[in-house]
């Protein structure tokens, strides 16, 4: 209310002082009042070649930003993959952006039709900083989020518009919003210097040959509003987050009967040397180790995160749930929609939402369904992210990296009583890390105890 307010103030001191100078210099034909500027409007509007003129300033904006769009996304994602690429490109990328308009204009009007400047400048103008927030942006990307989504077998549209698509968005839209700011100008701009035979920079070359100064200003503010409603729209589309996308129908997966894995000669660059143990089915195992002797890595290679140096995994399932070390929940979601994500590849939206209602409910929190993790406490979150792993349809093997971080004793306790109960009617194997002997002996796990026997060297009780 306040900030609408000042912004009609605002505007209205600025016809105010428009008015006063008008009063000032009293010629309509050299600064047009209000009243005249507003004749002049209401006369251009009622012909057809406004629209028309309107309609081709727009068309050659749309047409170049699709182009600068599709053209930078390419580049940004090819420099991304190559440090090399960035350094080589980059000198081209600040040429681009520092060259004055006017030279582009003037160079393309020594070897191109006028009609096509406008397009080239729209180009040239918009690319390299879409380039550049593009490529800000790709770089920005966690690596953590890449891991879950694989690690939950997310869809690629899921993937393209719930995992990328986020993480991408302040960037693409900062670009966006950049580009057209300049575009707007430049295709006018190309057009005044072109002589096009339509647009809107062709309507104010036409009043300024005739000394027409009404329909130039008429023409000025069009091109103004213009930008406004560009501004607005982005603004709008911005805010718009697409669907999580369901399947149609429950996929079923093939059940395959629990299976021993077995871990021969595992090693890994760091923290795991020559590790073996045979893990058997549906069982709890707990992995326990002061910080730094590989708990982590161990889960790791387990699911397939990373690639042992040596070693073989015999039995590794296809169906891995994970609560990782750090929850990892997706900050544009609610609690619901970031159990719900897990489940949309194989159930349909109602019996995803049933399952994940349910699970919230089990673990203490449907108050919180609709909460984003911004709003959750860590124990909260750490929750959320167990309701997710225990989501991930048909799972044969559950990972979990310190899964009761944040949670106090009875609550773990509950929490526990209810993990326990899952896993009997699942009959999958778990293997989680911990520092705490309670946890342990309250899952009921069979240790297994990593202690540096030399450097690099693990042994298990």
């Amino acid at each position: 209310m306040r900030k609408g307010l000042l912004t009609t103030l605002s505007l209205g001191l600025l016809f105010l002082i428009w008015q006063i100078i008008a009063w000032e210099i009293d010629n309509e034909n050299l600064f047009p009042a209000l009243p005249v500027l507003i004749r002049t409007l209401g006369r251009l509007v009622i012909e057809p070649h406004f629209y028309q003129a309107i309609g081709t300033t727009l068309l050659r904006g749309c047409i170049g930003l699709v182009i600068a769009l599709v053209g930078a996304g390419c580049t940004a994602l090819l420099l991304n993959r190559s440090e090399t690429m960035r350094h080589l490109f980059a000198p081209w990328l600040a040429l681009m952006r520092s060259v004055p308009i006017i030279s582009f204009i003037l160079l393309a009007l020594i070897f191109l039709h006028p009609d096509s400047i406008p397009l080239l400048i729209a180009f040239l103008t918009m690319y390299p900083l879409l380039t550049e927030n593009l490529l800000k942006g790709l770089g920005q990307f966690r690596p953590e989020y890449r891991v879950m989504a694989r690690q939950f077998q997310l869809g690629f549209w899921n993937r393209l518009f719930q995992i990328d698509y986020p993480q991408l968005k302040p960037f693409l839209f900062s670009g966006l919003a950049s580009a057209l700011g300049f575009g707007w100008r430049a295709i006018i701009m190309g057009e005044v210097l072109a002589q096009c035979a339509e647009g809107i920079g062709s309507e104010m070359k036409r009043a300024q040959l005739f000394i027409a100064v009404p329909e130039l200003m008429a023409w000025t503010l069009m091109a103004i509003l213009l930008g406004w409603l560009s501004d607005k729209g982005l603004s709008r589309l911005s805010a718009w987050q697409p669907p999580i996308i369901y399947v149609r129908k429950r996929i079923l997966h093939k059940e395959e009967s629990p299976m021993d894995i077995g871990v021969n000669h595992l090693s890994y660059t760091y923290g795991i040397r020559h590790f073996d143990y045979l893990f058997k089915a549906g069982k709890t195992y707990a992995l326990s180790a002061p910080s730094g002797f590989g708990k982590t890595t161990l889960l790791r290679l387990l699911n397939g995160t990373l690639q042992p140096l040596s070693g073989t995994i015999v039995n590794r399932p296809g169906r891995i749930a994970n609560v990782f070390q750090e929850p990892e929940l997706l900050s544009h979601l609610s609690a619901l929609e970031n159990i719900l994500l897990v489940q949309a590849s194989a159930f349909t939206q109602e019996e995803s939402k049933r399952r994940a209602t349910s699970l919230l409910s089990a673990l203490e929190l449907e108050e919180h369904t609709r909460s984003k993790p911004s709003e959750l406490s860590y124990g909260q979150q750490q929750r959320v992210a167990l309701a997710r792993a225990l989501a991930f349809p048909d799972p044969q093997l559950l990972l979990m990296d310190e899964p009761f971080k944040g949670l106090d004793a009875d609550l773990r306790r509950r929490v526990i009583r209810y993990l326990l109960h899952w896993q009997k009617n699942q009959g999958v194997t778990l293997l989680f890390t911990t520092h705490s002997r309670e946890e342990i002996d309250e899952m009921s796990a069979q240790t297994i105890a990593l202690q540096e026997r030399n450097v690099g060297t693990l042994i298990c009780k």
